[in-house]
């Protein structure tokens, strides 16, 4: 069933919501508010765009003469997010296309400023607990139809010379992370570890990576997501609207 929701706080920007794949999280949010594109950086592309909501909020920090194309390899998900880039009409600035990012970057080489990512997370392995619905499978939380190696070589053939590649992932593989990273010639720029709350062990990792850049690997302040009682922090809390 569908369903249609607003943004957070973000004005007059909604979103469809499909109950039987996956909603937008919190992870999202965070990697959509972590790199703020620069006025020079005018071509952006979202790799398992879902139902477009890295795009829509995106869409409140850019000029308006900047393009974004989110990239997405389930049929459904593709055809939610057109609805929902038609919805909030931004047609002019967020396009979608439903192909395998593998092969949409074949042509692409040199052609984006900046990629965001929010990839499948856990290997497969023979005894992984895989859902059997096709819509949450495939592209959101298990490495199905593409791997961390993979999404980083598509970053690699996408992105122009000193574009910045920016992704949220698990910290638990973040040695592996910054190893395919560097194995593609990306210098990673910015990590940030996020922490549900303080004293409790580091879940997620926001990293910020240029395509052959220099060196200089910045650890940012930690990002603590609730405070004690529950409720988000101050600096979540201003991730949630404009």
């Amino acid at each position: 069933m569908k369903v249609i929701n607003k943004v957070l706080n973000y004005k007059n920007l909604n979103i469809y919501q499909e109950t039987e794949m996956f909603y937008f999280c919190l992870d999202s949010v965070l990697l959509a508010r972590f790199y703020k594109p620069k006025a020079k950086e005018k071509v952006i592309c979202d790799f398992g765009t879902n139902n477009a909501i890295i795009p829509l909020i995106l869409s409140k920090f850019i000029s308006k003469d900047t393009k974004i194309i989110g990239i997405d390899i389930q049929p459904k998900a593709c055809e939610l997010a057109k609805e929902n880039i038609k919805l909030n009409n931004l047609e002019n600035i967020i396009e979608i296309i439903n192909q395998d990012i593998k092969e949409y970057v074949k042509d692409k080489n040199n052609f984006f400023d900046v990629i965001y990512c929010n990839p499948p997370f856990f290997k497969v392995f023979e005894n992984s607990n895989l859902n059997t619905k096709s819509e949450k499978l495939i592209p959101a939380r298990h490495e199905v139809s593409i791997n961390l190696e993979e999404v980083v070589r598509s970053a690699k053939i996408a992105l122009k010379n000193g574009g910045r590649f920016v992704m949220i992932h698990l910290v638990e593989r973040l040695d592996e992370i910054i190893e395919v990273l560097r194995k593609n010639n990306f210098k990673v720029k910015n990590i940030r570890i996020i922490y549900s709350k303080k004293n409790q062990s580091a879940k997620k990792v926001l990293i910020d990576a240029i395509n052959d850049g220099n060196e200089g690997l910045n650890f940012m302040e930690p990002l603590f997501v609730h405070n004690d009682d529950g409720s988000y922090t101050e600096e979540v809390s201003r991730m949630f609207g404009d």
